[in-house]
């Protein structure tokens, strides 16, 4: 039995703590009007395949739903108004319809077409399992990243949980299929166009595309074919690392202007340790840099017992540069807010800084924020390393 992906486990923990939220959409239906009202669209810009006059399309779509457990009635469209190859399935409780456009049912061979159903099928049932969690989870997530006044973490939260649910899809179609080369020449070949395509050169296509980036995926609804395609061959021949393995592949590093809702609380709580870490010595404990404390976290006392470790150092490595920048940025806010503490702050920033992996990002913000050049840089953060040295060995305090 394929799992949904962690992702969609968080997301649907995280919103049935919210009560009422909660009880509101599991409690609210498509009304029977509105379900009547797209079947009537439906018919007006779609053409109706029956199965008396196409038995084996609806012979290899009973298959997938036998082999998937979905038993609701379903009716098969080809669109009249879309000419891209596409499918897409609606559903309401008790029936649902799959929409094929472009020439879907002349490209894809019967094997491509049981392939095709059975992703499609994939998402009745991820939305029905857990007693329907993921179906209201999606209708919670996507209702408030659509609300133009939510937070951008939203609409990307909306956006990963598409993308994971889109790959939770592909693993039901090769459940169902049984073999990994033909659900990837089926997507090739939906995204292509192309008749004939070889599995074993898209798969080299798509590491030689992962060996050269690790941005993550940037897609809106689905992610990138290359992606689906390795992540298929990962399912396949590296079962147990898996989920993890592709939430790399899939969201990349941390991007600061990309946040979702678990990397926002993820960046607060490094935000909140590394300032631990920075006004840790007692000298660095001041009037200025207590008060900027406060400005940062109003409510919170700062962390007494934080330091760098290998699981802090992974979660700074795991930022993108802007991210980075950002961390810099925040050393230097403190760094610079007490005009006593100025250089020896800076020689402590400076270490921190390199013991994090953060050595270039610091150097090019203090270039720029105290224009320096290449030799002022040097010889400046050769005097705040002596200062810092004569603090520490009359205060008697190692830094950490």
């Amino acid at each position: 039995m394929i799992k949904p992906f962690p992702f969609h486990f968080d997301l649907r923990n995280h919103f049935k703590k919210q009560a009422k939220t909660w009880s509101w959409f599991s409690e609210e239906k498509v009304k029977e009007e509105l379900q009547e009202a797209y079947k009537t669209d439906l018919l007006k810009n779609a053409y109706r395949l029956d199965p008396e006059t196409e038995p084996k399309v609806y012979d290899i779509l009973g298959i997938a739903k036998d082999k998937l457990g979905i038993i609701i009635p379903i009716t098969i469209y080809q669109s009249q108004t879309i000419d891209t190859n596409n499918a897409g399935v609606v559903f309401f409780e008790n029936e649902a319809h799959i929409i094929l456009s472009g020439t879907i049912l002349k490209l894809l061979n019967d094997d491509e077409l049981l392939v095709l159903f059975a992703h499609e099928l994939s998402h009745i049932l991820l939305f029905n399992l857990e007693n329907g969690d993921f179906e209201i989870t999606n209708r919670i997530i996507n209702t408030i990243a659509s609300d133009n006044r939510s937070e951008l973490f939203y609409y990307e939260t909306a956006r990963l949980y598409q993308l994971y649910t889109e790959l939770f899809c592909d693993l039901g179609a090769l459940k169902v299929s049984g073999s990994l080369e033909t659900t990837i020449n089926t997507l090739v070949k939906l995204n292509t166009g192309l008749e004939k395509v070889s599995t074993e050169s898209y798969l080299k296509q798509a590491n030689e595309i992962l060996e050269r980036i690790n941005e993550g995926s940037e897609g809106e609804t689905h992610p990138e074919n290359f992606i689906r395609a390795k992540s298929l061959q990962i399912f396949e021949t590296d079962n147990t690392n898996f989920y993890s393995r592709i939430e790399k592949i899939i969201s990349g590093k941390t991007d600061l202007h990309q946040l979702n809702l678990f990397t926002k609380t993820l960046v607060f709580d490094i935000t909140k340790e590394l300032i631990s870490i920075i006004i840790k010595p007692k000298w660095t404990q001041s009037e200025y840099c207590t008060t900027l404390y406060k400005q940062y976290f109003s409510s919170a006392d700062k962390n007494n017992n934080a330091f760098i470790d290998d699981a802090f150092k992974l979660k700074i490595e795991n930022s993108k540069k802007n991210l980075k920048d950002y961390y810099a940025y925040i050393m230097l806010d403190f760094a610079l807010c007490d005009p006593d503490l100025k250089e020896g702050f800076i020689g402590h920033i400076l270490d921190i800084s390199e013991q994090l992996g953060l050595e270039e990002n610091m150097k090019t913000i203090l270039k720029k924020e105290l224009n320096l050049t290449e030799k002022t840089y040097k010889s400046f953060c050769q005097n705040c390393t002596t200062t810092l040295n004569s603090i520490l060995e009359s205060d008697k305090e190692n830094t950490y």
